[in-house]
């Protein structure tokens, strides 16, 4: 089990920020909204108090080890009110992913929220993975949550296929939530990366799902509220559209008093898995 708070810790060093990407989030490689968590941090690190993060576009353009990065920051803008960041993941020198990064200072001026609702209730009805599977995940990343599934498929060898959407009820674990609003950040930025391949795998055979991997091209997220999210998050996501070696994906974050807290996107790169 890691720790998102100590695993996407960032220090300077000589002009850059050093840090470590943990196994821990591993699913097939650095899970894509952790490692773009650790950028977000080193570009809270370079921003004035008061700032706070408000959208992070990430490019992904090759899969990192698990071990030590640096990260470049460069200010490409800072304001009164606002701060644009660049931030430049490296392993061994060879690029592994581009942040930007906006921070902002909260205002109150316009208020609307017209995002309706999901049809998910609450996590307590739904029942816990590990009530539904003694199957453990081979993937680590999972240990990292309790996790609730509001519709699981619990026989992926019989699963016809359907709909591409996916809806799951997370607390992280051992930290549910933070007092920081960049950590919280992070909290958000990782689930709303979550949806891409498992709503994009649900409109296939379950047979299938062992024979492709989709990692992500890229990543853009916004993050609607920091305070207040509480320890348990729907994560919701869709997947409508693979064609071309491509699937798109959309995703939701919301607080279980049914708040919208981020909103993001992706393309992701479908490819064979070798034999």
């Amino acid at each position: 089990m890691g720790s998102l708070a100590h695993d996407t810790e960032v220090h300077p060093s000589d002009g850059v920020y050093r840090a470590t990407l943990s196994e821990d989030w591993r699913i097939w490689g650095p899970m894509g909204g952790y490692a773009a968590s650790l950028a977000l941090r080193a570009a809270a690190a370079e921003v004035e108090p008061g700032l706070r993060p408000a959208s992070l576009s990430c490019q992904f353009f090759r899969p990192a080890e698990f071990g030590p990065v640096e990260l470049a920051v460069e200010t490409r803008r800072a304001g009164r009110r606002t701060a644009a960041l660049q931030v430049r993941m490296l392993q061994q020198g060879a690029d592994i992913l581009d942040c930007q990064v906006w921070f902002a200072v909260e205002d109150e001026h316009i208020v609307h929220d017209h995002a309706g609702g999901h049809a998910h209730g609450d996590p307590d009805d739904h029942a816990d993975m590990s009530e539904l599977s003694d199957t453990p995940s081979p993937f680590p990343f999972w240990d990292n949550f309790e996790s609730r599934p509001v519709d699981p498929v619990l026989d992926w060898e019989s699963y016809p296929g359907g709909e591409p959407v996916w809806n799951q009820w997370l607390r992280f674990d051992p930290d549910p939530a933070f007092t920081d609003p960049v950590l919280e950040a992070c909290r958000l930025l990782v689930l709303a990366d979550l949806p891409s391949f498992p709503a994009a795998s649900r409109a296939h055979p379950g047979g299938s799902a062992m024979t492709w991997i989709a990692p992500n091209l890229d990543l853009a997220v916004q993050f609607h509220r920091l305070d207040g999210l509480g320890e348990w998050l729907l994560c919701s996501g869709s997947a409508p559209v693979a064609q071309r070696g491509l699937a798109g994906f959309r995703s939701e974050v919301w607080t279980r008093s049914g708040a919208l807290a981020a909103s993001g996107s992706g393309q992701l790169l479908i490819r064979p898995v070798r034999a």
